[in-house]
């Protein structure tokens, strides 16, 4: 028996004393016959009592540790997820032909922090920034000239609202030639933020940030664009540079533009005899060659959103930050900051609307909108347009993929 004691204690690692004799009363010892039946017994008893022991002091499992703060209350796969953070045109102030319609202060700075709140930060820069004089587009009246020039230094005010890409792929990058398109990629290359847009140019960019490689292609319906009507120009993009990215999103600029033109209408979209796509064909054909997000913009107003194969299509963004030129009358004053969370494989588990306005000239806009009007918007064109889809957006704007 001291042999079994020792057994036990040799793999716990704890001692105890073995030397004490027991001492029994007569009145208490077991006659004989018993004891051919009790030994054997008590004997079998120890050996599985102490393999018993044995495996409880060598568990195989591991010791659970305390859950970390950002893991708490979450499941496993949510320390995986990446928030995109989108916003639709930019367009600073112009100082062309004068600096009347320019802010006195970056009117991005009152929601910096909301911006930056995400892992990656991209919107639609409408315009270029630079001081070159004369316009490439032709204005009837220079006076009201829809050209729209930034000042040099304009970039870092993308800088500290914490941009990481802006899209060039739109119908004002051009306003003032090759030459302020230059300058303008030349500055926000200076200033650390990522472009594309230019087809021959810089058609894409592979951005990567805290680890995660975020591949941007950007179209629109220029002729210096990857062109929303023919969506193979950028499939082909996606085919070509999907294996060196982790999430590849698609920044449009399409759509017919004005007050009225909220809705996807699932077809060729025309605005003044320009060809402004089908925008809807062309989002869904990018998620089919492999992309994880499609965003656009261009009509000035806010669209619906649907989720297509798991992967999540904005239709359009609206204005978010355009003093001076821009027309800010109904839908056109408010939009969305549209903050997204993908998992590992590019798929939407949620996100929210964050509603914004814009007043006209008034320098300390945009700011949240307590009515959340764009919000409340959204949620009924996505459900108008996309009646199947299943998310699902709450009227605070969070949005979620319904459990049918």
């Amino acid at each position: 028996m001291h042999s079994l004691v020792w057994r036990v204690e040799t793999a716990c690692l704890i001692r105890v004393p073995t030397n004490q004799k027991n001492v029994i009363s007569p009145a208490l010892r077991i006659p004989p016959p018993v004891l051919i039946i009790f030994v054997p017994m008590m004997r079998l008893l120890f050996v599985i009592a102490a393999d018993l022991l044995i495996i409880g002091c060598n568990d195989p499992r591991p010791t659970p540790t305390a859950p970390t703060a950002i893991q708490k209350g979450l499941p496993a796969e949510k320390k995986e997820l990446v928030t995109i953070t989108a916003v639709g045109d930019l367009m600073l102030g112009s100082d062309y032909p004068n600096d009347l319609r320019m802010p006195q202060r970056n009117i991005l700075l009152p929601l910096a922090d909301s911006l930056k709140a995400g892992d990656f930060l991209i919107g639609n820069l409408e315009g270029v920034i630079t001081d070159a004089a004369v316009p490439e587009k032709k204005c009837i009246n220079p006076k009201n000239c829809y050209a729209f020039r930034m000042p040099p230094g304009t970039e870092h005010y993308f800088k500290e609202a914490g941009f990481d890409f802006l899209s060039l792929a739109n119908n004002h990058s051009g306003d003032f030639g090759n030459s302020g398109l230059v300058q303008t990629m030349s500055l926000l290359k200076k200033s650390g933020i990522g472009y594309a847009g230019i087809k021959y140019h810089q058609a894409h960019r592979i951005i990567k940030k805290n680890g995660v490689r975020y591949g941007v292609i950007a179209a629109g319906f220029g002729w210096r664009h990857l062109h929303v009507s023919q969506p193979h120009q950028v499939t082909q993009v996606i085919g070509r540079i999907k294996d060196s990215t982790d999430l590849l999103i698609v920044y449009f600029h399409g759509g017919a533009e004005g007050d009225s033109m909220d809705r996807v209408v699932k077809r060729k979209e025309r605005f003044r005899g320009e060809d402004r796509g089908d925008v809807h064909a062309f989002a869904r054909s990018c998620i089919d060659a492999g992309a994880d997000l499609v965003l656009g913009s261009g009509p000035h107003v806010a669209r619906g959103i649907e989720l297509y194969r798991q992967k999540l299509i904005a239709y359009s963004l609206g204005n978010y930050a355009t003093y001076g030129s821009i027309s800010l009358r109904g839908p056109m004053g408010v939009a969305p900051i549209l903050r997204i969370r993908l998992n590992k494989n590019g798929n939407f588990t949620d996100g929210e609307i964050l509603s914004t306005i814009q007043l006209p000239g008034n320098d300390q806009t945009p700011r949240l909108d307590p009515a959340k009007t764009v919000a409340l918007r959204m949620l009924q064109l996505s459900k108008s347009d996309f009646p199947q889809s299943p998310l699902r957006i709450t009227q605070k704007g969070e949005i979620m993929i319904k459990n049918f």
